[in-house]
C-alpha cells in the first residue's frame, strides 16, 4: 500500500473539532437508537446492549481502473470531506487501513482501503439515510459500488 497517496497516521492526529454540548444533544445522530429500558412508566431510555449493530464500511484510496489500467488516487480533501459527514452522523468510529481485491470483467484488481467501524442501534429512520449516504458516496469517489454492511455486534458491556 502506497503511503504517499494517504497517511494514515496524520489523519489520526487531525485534531477533532469540539462541540458544545447543546449541540451535541440537539443534533440526531444516525445509529443512536434507543430501546426503552423501564416497564414504560418512569420514561427513561437507554441504550439496548441486544440490538447493537456494527456498520463497516469500506472507502477506496483509488478510483477504478481506467481502460489502460492506470488508476487515479482520491483527493484527500475527498476522503476528509467523508470524515467530516462521518463526526456529524455518527457517535464514534474506528478506522483501519486495508487491503481489498475484487474482480474487474476478465482480471482480478488489488485494492487499498480505508475500513471504518461504527457501533450503534440502528433503526429504520437511519437505514434510509445510510443508503442515501452510500449512494452520494458512490457519486463522490466515483465507484459502481461502495461496499457498506451491518452485522449484529452482540452485547455491549
Amino acid at each position: 500500500m502506497s503511503n504517499a497517496v494517504f497517511e494514515i497516521e496524520t489523519l489520526k492526529r487531525l485534531p477533532i473539532r469540539s462541540q458544545s454540548k447543546a449541540i451535541m444533544v440537539q443534533q440526531e445522530r444516525i445509529g443512536s437508537g434507543v430501546a426503552l429500558a423501564s416497564n414504560g412508566i418512569q420514561r427513561k431510555w437507554s441504550n439496548n446492549p441486544y440490538h447493537w449493530q456494527t456498520l463497516v464500511l469500506l472507502i477506496p484510496l483509488f478510483h477504478n481502473p481506467l481502460p489502460d489500467g492506470f488508476r487515479k488516487p482520491i483527493s484527500k480533501a475527498l476522503l476528509l470531506r467523508t470524515m467530516d459527514e462521518m463526526q456529524a452522523m455518527f457517535s464514534g468510529y474506528t478506522l483501519n487501513r486495508a487491503m481489498g481485491w475484487y474482480v474487474d470483467g476478465d482480471s482480478g484488481v488489488s485494492d487499498d482501503l480505508i475500513r471504518f467501524e461504527i457501533d450503534g442501534i440502528f433503526m429504520g429512520h437511519d437505514l434510509r439515510k445510510l443508503h442515501e449516504w452510500k449512494k452520494k458516496l458512490e457519486r463522490r469517489f466515483r465507484q459502481d459500488y461502495i461496499y457498506m454492511r451491518l452485522v449484529p455486534s452482540g452485547v455491549a458491556v
